[in-house]
C-alpha cells in the first residue's frame, strides 16, 4: 500500500512531487494499489566516479525512493552496489535519504563490474534463490550501469537462473553509447519467464521525471501477469 502524500509532506516534503509523478505513471500502467519491494542496484566501477561525484546517483536514488513510496508503505528501498564484488549496503529511507548514496558506499573502493554477483546478492537478500522460490509480493530491481560486465557468461547464467524467481530486473545504462550486452540479456532465451527489460538513457540529467517513471514500468505489467499465471508470484 502506498504512503499517503500527506504523510510524505510531513516526513519528506521534497519527494512529494516526485511521488505524485510516480503514482500518475503507475495509474497509467493499471498498477493502482499494486505492492512491490523496490531495490536499487548501482554500478560501483571506476568509470562511475564522475556520476557519483556529480550527484547523479543520489538524484536517481531519490526518484526510485519516490516510486518506492507508491509501491510499499515502509518508506524505504534496499540499495545494492556492485564493483569487483557486490553487496547489500542497507536501506535508503524517508528519514535519511539526503546524502544517502555516498553514506552507504563510504569506505568502499570503485572496482570492476560484477553483474553476476549483483544479481545473486539481490536474490540472496530476499531469500529467492534456488528452484521453486515464490513470494506474495514481487521485487522490482532498478539495475544501473555504464558498461558491460567483467564476466558475461556468469551474468547470463545468473539472469537465466533468476527467471524462475519473482524478481523483475530493469536494466538502465548511462553514457554516450548503448550496451549491446544488456540488449542480449533483454532478449535472452531459455528463461522460465522474460524477467528483464533494458532501456538506454544516456544522460540521466536530461531525462524528465515523468519520462523516467514511464521507462521504469515498460514490460513490468506483462511480467507480473506471467509470473502470476505460472504461480511464481502467489
Amino acid at each position: 500500500m502506498a504512503i499517503s502524500f500527506e504523510k510524505l509532506q510531513t516526513r519528506a516534503p521534497e519527494l512529494v512531487n516526485l511521488a505524485k509523478k510516480a503514482q500518475f505513471n503507475l495509474s497509467k500502467h493499471d498498477l493502482d494499489g499494486h505492492a512491490a519491494k523496490v531495490a536499487l542496484c548501482l554500478d560501483h566501477s571506476g568509470s562511475m566516479r564522475a556520476s557519483y561525484a556529480s550527484g547523479q546517483m543520489q538524484a536517481l536514488a531519490e526518484r526510485v525512493l519516490a516510486l518506492g513510496t507508491q509501491l510499499d508503505d515502509d518508506g524505504s528501498i534496499d540499495v545494492f552496489f556492485f564493483g569487483t564484488e557486490a553487496w547489500h549496503a542497507g536501506e535508503l529511507t524517508l528519514d535519511d535519504y539526503r546524502g544517502g548514496v555516498d553514506r552507504l558506499r563510504a569506505g568502499r573502493h570503485l572496482g570492476l563490474t560484477d553483474y553476476a554477483g549483483a544479481i545473486r546478492a539481490v536474490r540472496e537478500h530476499y531469500g529467492l534463490t534456488g528452484p521453486g522460490a515464490t513470494a506474495d509480493v514481487p521485487v522490482y530491481v532498478l539495475f544501473l550501469t555504464d558498461g558491460a560486465p567483467t564476466n558475461r557468461t556468469a551474468a547470463t547464467n545468473e539472469l537465466r537462473d533468476a527467471s524462475a524467481s519473482p524478481v523483475f530486473w530493469k536494466f538502465l545504462s548511462i553514457g554516450d553509447e548503448d550496451i549491446p550486452f544488456l540488449q542480449k540479456l533483454d532478449d535472452l532465451s531459455d528463461r522460465v519467464v522474460d524477467n528483464a527489460d533494458y532501456q538506454p538513457v544516456g544522460d540521466l540529467t536530461l531525462v524528465k521525471d515523468q519520462a523516467l517513471f514511464d521507462l521504469l514500468l515498460v514490460e513490468y505489467p506483462e511480467w507480473l501477469a506471467e509470473v502470476r499465471g505460472r504461480g511464481i508470484l502467489r
